[in-house]
């Protein structure tokens, strides 16, 4: 057990929380994204308090309600009025995603180090001290490594060609597993935060301020309320979002497409040509011909989507749109 480090030396266990109170600062900041999981929030916290008493760390946990339809709002808000000194709560408009909810959260972290983690029960809170201890050995971030993944067979794959593509685009080791459990240092936050942009992802942001990522293994209990919000249509546009807003792939790929494209047809184009010359010899008919531009124009019409996606989430980006607009706060 190596918990000492965090900041400066600390007094005894009963004494710590008021420390981190009295400074305005906290060992641990947990933000949890919240979307329609009233059922699970009491026992969530109730745990996450219980894993930093043991610990004796000071903490705050940073809920942001993601637009929820169920009685969520008012299950924080009660939270909040039996627990004033390490719960706080930030209410959205609507529905922004997880990514977003994180960043707005991550706004009000005063700890040192920051966790994030499901609202679901999915994630063990009691597997932060193990985490922690891994973050200390020189890490700036640590990734919950599932021993096993209680999810079905199709969340699994796309989960599975998800992290292949991370791997891709940001260089990031081939047996690195990424989750949304997550411990994090301060300074990477203060860097997370200064991203301006209406499509964040925290993994892509975390993974471009730093090398220094590990993982450790952590339980993965199978989701007893509701259903779960990744649904294969939303991991294809977080792909989409991943490969548009940070990698320039889609791009590159059109562009050889279309070099490809126009060596052939420059080719065609020669060998009928010498064909005509050498021994008067054209093709026949208009089939040849209307299938090749019918699949020069498919290309073009591909490549002008492509385009047009980068124009639009740049007039999105200009624009300063906040990604996710908050309703209230209550600290």
């Amino acid at each position: 057990m190596r918990y000492p480090e965090i900041g400066t030396p600390h007094p005894d266990q009963a004494a710590s929380a008021t420390w981190g109170r009295l400074e305005g600062r906290v060992d641990f900041s947990v933000v949890v994204p919240v979307y329609n999981s009233q059922q699970s929030l009491e026992e969530l916290h109730r745990r996450l308090a219980a894993t930093f008493t043991a610990m004796g760390r000071s903490f705050e946990v940073i809920y942001t309600d993601d637009g929820s339809r169920d009685g969520s709002l008012q299950v924080l808000r009660g939270l909040r009025e039996r627990h004033p000194g390490e719960v706080r709560v930030v209410s959205l408009y609507r529905n922004q995603g997880q990514h977003a909810a994180l960043m707005c959260g991550f706004g009000f972290c005063r700890g040192d180090v920051v966790v994030t983690i499901d609202d679901d029960l999915q994630h063990y809170p009691e597997d932060i001290p193990g985490m922690y201890e891994v973050l200390q050995d020189g890490n700036d971030a640590v990734f919950g490594a599932y021993e096993q993944k209680a999810h079905g067979l199709v969340q699994n794959l796309g989960s599975r060609m998800f992290g292949r593509l991370n791997r891709r685009i940001f260089g990031l080791p081939r047996g690195l597993q990424l989750s949304a459990y997550r411990l994090i240092r301060r300074g990477v936050v203060d860097h997370i935060i200064e991203h301006r942009t209406s499509y964040p992802y925290v993994t892509g942001m975390i993974a471009s301020t730093t090398t220094r990522i590990a993982n450790a293994p952590v339980r993965h209990e199978a989701r007893r309320y509701g259903k779960s919000g990744y649904t294969l249509g939303r991991l294809v546009r977080l792909s989409l979002n991943l490969l548009i807003n940070y990698s320039a792939i889609p791009l590159k790929t059109v562009a050889w497409v279309g070099m490809g494209t126009s060596l052939l047809a420059f080719i065609a184009g020669a060998v009928f040509a010498i064909r005509q010359l050498l021994i008067g010899l054209a093709p026949e008919g208009w089939t040849s011909l209307a299938v090749l531009i019918s699949l020069f124009f498919g290309i073009m019409f591909a490549m002008m989507f492509v385009m047009a996606e980068y124009l639009s989430r740049l007039l999105t980006e200009i624009s300063d749109r906040p990604a996710a607009p908050i309703r209230e706060i209550l600290q």
